[in-house]
């Protein structure tokens, strides 16, 4: 009864604990919400064209790359170059890629290299690039038709290195796939908003982000000691003093997994990549010297996955313990509190995203199987780390799917 008790205790805890954080960030990308949308209005008489290099590096990437292409030749802002990387494809994306360069050679440069990885891919693009403003975005992924301008829009303050954008998944075809796109919206986007109203934004997505060239040479590039280059570089920039940024009207779809098998493949590579920067950047966790970005970003991407792990841990133990005793009922209120707290972030995050209002539901069970798949898939990376086990990238199979969603 007193292992019992503790238990009931100890997730009560925390599950209050996960609502202060929630309401925190739910308050911080509020008030990011409106300042962002003060700032366009300031800055909108402001002339600001640089040039951009829109860098898309692919491997075996057929099935995506022309969708992805597609959208970057739709884009409204015109003073931009398309650069296409091969990075040794053993499918067809060569030729799909020499398709697109012949048929729009004015607006498209294709290079071919051996495969070296997405970092080699990024920076053998960049060196060859001649924008100021450098784009990236994933073969599977496609902008919106204002997207580049948006990205554009926040390097008019000189202070500004790198500037994320609002990533939104593009099949929402089974459950996995939809709860992606719930989690997308009421988990990253709220999160990312939050970080960049206290300017300690940690991660940019590969799906989008746009980058001061000057900054991206002075951290000499990306790097391939990891296996989350877009938060490495994120990192890298900001440890120098630039401001990294949020935009929320840049908006990117990409294709999400529709297998668990894939999906968890996907989150395993995140959350390892995830410990390697926990270590490159070891010196600037608790360290004043770097800010927001070493007193809190870093902190809290250390320490709550972890919560997020136990509370898992407890809602099964506590479920398991119940049924075996005959006493289910007695779980509904943790129940309950935990789907209230979802479905109160989700409603708040769909409103504010201007969403599809048709994902709230998936709240309601949120807490039943997908935050367990996440809690797996954070053990299986941390055994993999502390027992020096190999992590590849793990290249999912792409579908097509990376169209904007309608209705």
């Amino acid at each position: 009864m007193a292992i019992s008790n503790f238990v009931e205790f100890l997730m009560l805890t925390l599950l209050l604990l996960l609502a202060a954080k929630i309401l925190i960030f739910c308050v911080l990308s509020g008030t990011h919400h409106k300042t962002s949308k003060g700032k366009t209005r300031r800055n909108k008489g402001i002339h600001y064209n640089p040039p951009v290099s829109i860098i898309v590096p692919a491997y075996n990437e057929e099935l995506t790359v022309k969708n992805c292409v597609q959208s970057l030749l739709k884009q409204s802002y015109k003073n931009c170059e398309i650069i296409l990387v091969d990075d040794g494809s053993t499918d067809t994306t060569r030729m799909v890629c020499a398709g697109l360069a012949a048929s729009y050679p004015r607006n498209i440069t294709f290079y071919t290299k051996n495969n070296g990885g997405k970092a080699s891919a990024l920076n053998y693009g960049i060196r060859n690039s001649r924008g100021d403003i450098i784009v990236s975005i994933d073969a599977d992924s496609l902008f919106v038709t204002d997207t580049v301008k948006h990205l554009v829009e926040s390097f008019k303050d000189p202070r500004v290195g790198a500037v994320g954008g609002n990533v939104k998944v593009a099949n929402r075809a089974n459950l996995l796939s939809k709860q992606q796109a719930a989690e997308y919206i009421s988990g990253l986007t709220i999160q990312r908003k939050a970080f960049a109203q206290i300017n300690c934004m940690q991660i940019i997505s590969g799906a989008i982000g746009a980058f001061r060239k000057e900054a991206l040479m002075k951290v000499g590039g990306y790097s391939s000691d990891t296996l989350v280059e877009d938060m490495d570089i994120t990192i890298s920039i900001a440890k120098i003093g630039y401001k990294v940024e949020y935009n929320a009207e840049a908006i990117a779809y990409t294709e999400a997994p529709e297998t668990i098998a894939d999906f968890l493949k996907q989150r395993v590579r995140w959350i390892f990549g995830g410990f390697q920067i926990l270590k490159k950047h070891n010196d600037m966790i608790f360290n004043a010297q770097y800010g927001k970005m070493g007193m809190i970003a870093l902190p809290y991407f250390m320490i709550f996955p972890w919560i997020d792990v136990l509370i898992s841990f407890l809602f099964v133990f506590t479920v398991l313990r119940t049924i075996f005793l005959g006493k289910l009922l007695e779980f509904i209120p943790f129940y309950i509190l935990m789907a209230t707290i979802q479905a109160t972030i989700m409603l708040y995050a769909l409103v504010m995203d201007k969403e599809d209002k048709r994902l709230l539901w998936l709240s309601s069970i949120d807490s039943l199987w997908y935050n367990h798949l996440i809690a797996f898939a954070t053990l299986k990376a941390a055994t993999k780390y502390v027992f020096g086990i190999t992590q590849s990238w793990n290249k999912l199979e792409r579908l097509g799917k990376n169209l904007i969603p309608t209705g």
